[in-house]
């Protein structure tokens, strides 16, 4: 285990590196009011944050800063404590420009940035990957197919799919200990995880992803049924590492 949590750790650094690049990048359109690409550079660093994954519960506050939702605040979206990734999203959807999003913009880049110069601080307990392994898709479930987590964007479908990326990645990084305990059960998680991507490109109009509030029942059935089985999939991989202490 102890060799997957490093490499694990490693790719992490590696993403934090991309979002800090995106975000400038993100900046410099909102900054020049070129609000139209900025949208896309949103879901860039978004889907970037997605796909880090089994992370999430060891990042503390600077976690939550970068990727917060307004549920539970008391001023909703205009509460102060609304910051980070999707705080942006709302404002790009709803007609905000520079003089809103900057300083949101200015506090997400020195968040990411001070994550990951604590990245190797931060302690990743052997439980915490084959708990994650099954949550990533649980919480894309919960969240995202729900809309929970939207912000105006619509791009649940996106996030959904980043989530399955993630999810392969932890899944890449423990495939010897799982086929140790069970063999070929990694192989079958992927075919789960295959046919639950080609669910999700099913339902993009020209290569493009659609707002999941736009997409028919007959194409959102199929999302529903594949990611149900992964997640029945998945469910057993924490129960293969547990301990009488968990």
């Amino acid at each position: 285990m102890d060799e997957a949590l490093e490499s694990y750790r490693a790719y992490v650094g590696r993403k934090l590196a991309d979002l800090g690049t995106q975000v400038l990048t993100l900046k410099a359109s909102v900054g020049n009011n070129e609000l139209e690409p900025a949208r896309e550079q949103w879901l860039a660093a978004q889907l970037t944050w997605q796909e880090i994954g089994a992370a999430y519960g060891i990042f503390g506050d600077l976690g939550a800063a970068i990727n917060t939702l307004p549920s539970g605040l008391a001023g909703g979206p205009a509460d102060p404590g609304f910051t980070g990734l999707h705080r942006v999203e709302y404002g790009l959807h709803h007609g905000q420009g520079p003089a809103e999003l900057m300083p949101v913009l200015e506090e997400l880049h020195t968040n990411i940035g001070t994550l990951d110069s604590k990245l190797p601080e931060l302690t990743v307990a052997p439980s915490d990957m084959p708990l994650r392994c099954h949550e990533i898709l649980e919480d894309a479930l919960r969240d995202n197919l729900t809309g929970n987590n939207d912000q105006g964007s619509g791009m649940s479908l996106a996030l959904t799919a980043a989530d399955v990326s993630g999810t392969r990645v932890v899944l890449t990084l423990l495939s010897t200990l799982i086929d140790g305990q069970k063999r070929g059960y990694t192989a079958t998680i992927a075919a789960e995880l295959d046919s639950l991507d080609v669910a999700l490109n099913a339902t993009k109009t020209s290569g493009r992803w659609p707002d999941y509030r736009t997409v028919p029942l007959s194409l959102r059935q199929p999302v529903n049924g594949a990611i149900g089985r992964a997640l029945e999939t998945l469910a057993y991989v924490p129960a293969m590492f547990a301990t009488e202490d968990d």
